[in-house]
């Protein structure tokens, strides 16, 4: 009678082990810090092309940058581009670049401005290698002569084994200076685990799992993702895509910069729900996957906000409350 009473104490102890243990690194404990504890002062924001393709003087240009400081935003992506079909850039597009940076400099030196170099996958032939080519070439153009700190990558899509992509980030890597940075923006990931039990059912052709963002990190210094456009239509299941992509990208991706890129704009269209999407419900999910005891925190960077242009008073105001650290927490 005693073993059977062991055994069931065994049997009950190994249960409450086991779902202790899927708590803790499966679904997670919490913590219950606001957004203000993880802000480091390090956020990011995609700036319009007409900072650098039109002139602009120098007091709109400190008018820009106390802005951003006040935003406490240091990284700067900002529109050069992009790629046409031979992987050149029309140097019309960044004509008056040397002159903005001068001046966001001497405003602000710390301040990060990266050249946002994108194009869509359909109009540019990464297995072309003089395409590639050309486009390592301006990457040299426009961190060495004309002064930005670094590129920021963005071909969509890019897809897991993605060997073209790769090449390209490689080529760049070698021509610029060790100095400048490569930041890459990639599409939110879908766990690999899912992708292996879903293909049971549906044949997936591209996408992006963890293997995408380990092999960009190969050669980048700063891993973007647009965790947005993902055709969500309920607001606590986008938080929670938000929250997992936190989590298991600052585990995956350590020594590396991490920015969680939310979406400011409006613009109902196929996949994107403005009402679901947006900056209030982006920062929730990442502080809630930030106060996450399987998130990684001092491999997060700092939240992206995707664009400049389109953030209204009132998502700054939500932006500032509950983001923003006070001049005291500072």
């Amino acid at each position: 009678m005693r073993k059977i009473k062991y055994k069931k104490v065994l049997v009950v102890s190994f249960i409450l082990c086991a779902a202790l243990l899927f708590w803790i690194f499966i679904i997670g404990i919490y913590s219950n810090q606001p957004g203000q504890f993880y802000n480091k002062g390090h956020n990011a924001v995609w700036l319009g092309h007409e900072w650098v393709g039109e002139y602009k003087n120098k007091i709109k240009v400190y008018d820009l940058i106390r802005d951003l400081e006040k935003r406490q935003i240091d990284t700067v992506f900002v529109h050069a581009g992009p790629f046409k079909e031979d992987g050149s850039i029309n140097p019309s597009t960044y004509q008056n670049a040397v002159g903005f940076i001068e001046y966001a400099k001497m405003a602000n030196k710390k301040m990060s401005f990266q050249a946002w170099l994108g194009q869509l996958r359909s109009n540019v032939d990464l297995k072309d290698d003089s395409v590639r080519h050309n486009m390592a070439k301006q990457a040299l153009i426009l961190t060495k002569m004309v002064g930005f700190d670094g590129v920021h990558i963005d071909i969509e899509p890019v897809w897991d084994n993605d060997e073209d992509f790769l090449l390209l980030l490689k080529e760049i890597r070698e021509v610029i200076s060790k100095d400048k940075i490569i930041s890459v923006a990639l599409a939110e990931f879908i766990p690999g685990a899912f992708i292996f039990a879903a293909e049971k059912v549906h044949k997936f052709e591209n996408f992006n799992s963890e293997v995408s963002y380990t092999d960009s990190a190969k050669y980048a210094d700063q891993i973007v993702v647009m965790a947005y456009d993902t055709g969500i239509n309920r607001g606590w299941l986008y938080k929670r895509l938000v929250e997992e992509q936190t989590i298991r990208l600052t585990n995956l991706l350590g020594g590396k910069e991490v920015f969680i890129g939310i979406p400011a704009y409006d613009d109902g269209k196929e996949g994107f729900n403005p009402k679901v999407e947006n900056i209030e419900n982006g920062l929730m999910g990442i502080i809630s996957g930030l106060n996450n005891i399987r998130s990684e925190e001092e491999n997060f960077a700092g939240v992206a906000i995707y664009p400049y242009w389109e953030v209204d008073g009132n998502e700054w105001g939500i932006y500032e409350k509950l983001w923003l650290k006070s001049p005291l927490q500072k």
